[in-house]
């Protein structure tokens, strides 16, 4: 686990810490804020559309080679990354990590779901969670040390030690016999056809979401690729996301939860600085510290969560939990409870308990599929993940509008605790203690 877990927190670590970053390296290429997003907004469009090779390369290749080779290549592009003499060798070095992290991402899901004994899988799957989490929620406070005392290129040498660490213990501790294949993956060829057309959907939907003079081509797009992608991989032999994938229960409940539970999660990250530096006029540091009650409470929460529902069933844990969080959103909507500090901490420390709470849904979704194709579901499911944080981030931006106002937020937070009862919802698709079996996907 500490292998898999310092190549893992590769990927949420350095999508956080960069942002404090932003403007020391806007001072150092001479560029305007807008410009220097793309170092954001490539990294998780990039990873987002590679997600789902990344499944299908560890499907046919193997989950441990897969990994190995994800973290020394996230290694060498942070390398790059470190010296880049121009801004584009910046750029390409950051879509090179995201690459190579959606590898990692893929790989190490299917590591734990393969070498964890049945069970434990939600008690596995709650670590990884919390070794996750909280790399994400410390990374603005590490990103901001580090730069600080050494400069934005620093952040980028952190990544080389790590990925290193990662690979030694996943070569020595992961012996290539624990995993198993389906011998047939083995000799198919990865579904080209397929997963260009799903990149293609997901590019335009991230156009769509973006807007601009783009966002109506993307947004006429989506459907039709959609469509022909599901149209090509109801007739491919081994297509690159199965369509029945979708409609097995377990996982479509668990991909629909993590989908909203990330638009909450980063809707709160948008919504909440702005309310506490706009409207009660404190500094970035304070807001940093009430979102550790969001990130913070839920990545401790995590393990007990995945423990508990290896007794009790995932459903009624991640139900539970959802339940929870959609309560603290609905308080959060109550104009008081935004007018002071203290309050939105203590409420986001629910919504973190909540959250902590939904852990077992990884669990859920990988335990029923295969272990030939964990790789494809893995893919599938961070895929989701992703967008969910895009949705999130722009639904509570198109909310605020232009003005940052105490209804505005309020009517945010309205909107998330909405998506929190739709969680708590889907998520009663989730198996209870009786564990569902693997299903073929031929």
């Amino acid at each position: 686990m500490l292998g898999v877990a310092s190549g893992t927190i590769l990927v949420p670590l350095n999508s956080t810490m960069l942002a404090v970053a932003l403007p020391d390296v806007m001072g150092t290429f001479g560029l305007g804020a807008n410009e220097v997003s793309s170092l954001v907004t490539l990294y998780l469009g990039a990873v987002a559309v590679a997600l789902p090779l990344g499944g299908s390369i560890g499907d046919r290749f193997g989950h441990r080679r897969t990994f190995l080779v994800g973290v020394l290549a996230f290694a060498a592009a942070s390398s790059l990354a470190a010296v880049a003499t121009s801004f584009e060798v910046l750029e390409l070095s950051r879509v090179g990590q995201a690459m190579s992290g959606a590898l990692i991402s893929t790989s190490s899901a299917a590591l734990v779901r393969q070498t964890s004994p049945a069970d434990q899988q939600g008690a596995a799957f709650g670590l990884f969670d919390l070794l996750v989490a909280t790399s994400a929620a410390i990374g603005p406070f590490i990103g901001g040390l580090l730069t600080g005392a050494f400069g934005w290129r620093s952040l980028f040498v952190l990544a080389i030690p790590l990925g290193l660490i990662a690979a030694a213990f996943v070569w020595l501790r992961v012996k290539p016999g624990v995993e198993v294949h389906d011998s047939d993956t083995q000799r198919r060829s990865i579904d080209v056809v397929g997963l260009v057309l799903l990149a293609a959907a997901i590019v335009a939907f991230l156009i769509a979401i973006r807007g601009g003079d783009l966002g109506g081509i993307g947004a006429v797009a989506v459907v039709p690729l959609l469509v022909l992608f599901v149209i090509v991989e109801l007739r491919t032999a081994r297509p690159a996301v199965h369509p029945r994938l979708l409609l097995h229960r377990p996982f479509a409940a668990a991909l629909g939860g993590v989908f909203g539970s990330t638009v909450i999660l980063h809707g709160s990250f948008i919504l909440v600085p702005l309310s506490i530096e706009e409207l009660l006029h404190e500094s970035a540091a304070v807001s940093g510290i009430a979102l550790l009650g969001l990130a913070g409470v839920g990545a401790i929460v995590s393990p007990f969560g995945g423990r508990a529902s290896d007794r009790r069933g995932r459903r009624l844990l991640v139900v539970a939990g959802a339940s929870v969080s959609a309560t603290g959103l609905a308080l959060l909507a109550i104009p008081a409870s935004t007018a002071s500090v203290v309050v939105i901490a203590v409420l986001l420390a629910v919504v973190g308990f909540g959250n902590g709470l939904t852990s077992p849904r990884q669990a859920a979704a990988l335990e029923s599929i295969e272990p030939g194709r964990v790789g494809m579901a893995a893919g599938t499911y961070y895929t989701g993940r992703y967008l969910g944080g895009v949705v999130g981030a722009s639904l509570a931006g198109a909310i605020l509008g232009a003005r940052v106002t105490p209804t505005g937020v309020s009517s945010g937070f309205v909107v998330l605790a909405a998506v929190g009862v739709a969680v708590a919802i889907v998520s009663l698709g989730l198996p209870g203690r009786r564990r569902p079996e693997p299903v073929p996907f031929a």
